[in-house]
């Protein structure tokens, strides 16, 4: 076990925590790990709800983790622990009576989902302590997906603002043409005076 991975696990040994390590190996010696991997389900009492986050501090890239929590309640983490603000992605009742979340959920109906980055994993300071919302507001994300749209490879927009100007144009030039093109009228004839009576 690396040093300095020993030197994290302290505060876990310090607790009396239990921990498991898990080592992925290809199914042939020599070939490449590759594939799916199975979710692994681990479950361990505690007082307080808590999602282990210190061996993250040990990362040499940034992290981004993605936290879904079944309870009774909304919940939220305590404290940002050293990464970017925790913002919650998913809050809602889980009403499925059938489907992969109906057991679960049964007493526990509150799902929140809940992300957070983590540019520089040296700042992570502990552990995330999970507490419950101040309210049970439920929430989902929508993202917005913009498309341009575009005739024979050129952007829609550019074409109605160059027929637009070309339409103005055009017109322009019409009564231009026009006012220039008119015909003269001939000059009334000149009548002599009438002879006085």
């Amino acid at each position: 076990m690396p040093s300095r991975l020993t030197g994290a696990l302290c505060p876990y040994v310090d607790q009396r925590w239990e921990y498991v390590a898990v080592k992925l190996t290809p199914r042939t010696t020599g070939a490449p790990l590759t594939g799916a991997l199975d979710p692994l389900h681990l479950t361990f009492r505690t007082a307080e709800p808590v999602h282990p986050m210190r061996l993250s501090r040990l990362a040499d890239t940034p992290q981004s983790r993605g936290l879904y929590v079944l309870a009774a309640h909304r919940m939220e983490p305590a404290s940002p622990i050293g990464g970017e603000r925790p913002r919650v992605t998913y809050a809602g009742r889980v009403t499925a009576r059938t489907g992969p979340l109906a057991e679960p959920a049964a007493g526990t109906p509150f799902l929140t989902g809940i992300g957070q980055e983590f540019p520089f994993p040296e700042r992570i300071v502990g552990d995330h302590e999970l507490r419950r919302a101040p309210a049970d507001d439920p929430f989902q994300q929508v993202i917005h997906e913009d498309r341009l749209r575009k005739v024979a490879g050129i952007p829609a927009w550019l074409l109605t603002v160059t027929d637009g100007l070309a339409l103005a144009v055009a017109t322009a030039a019409w009564f231009a043409v026009r006012r220039t093109r008119r015909p003269e009228l001939p000059a009334p004839p000149v009548r002599p005076p009438a002879p006085a009576a």
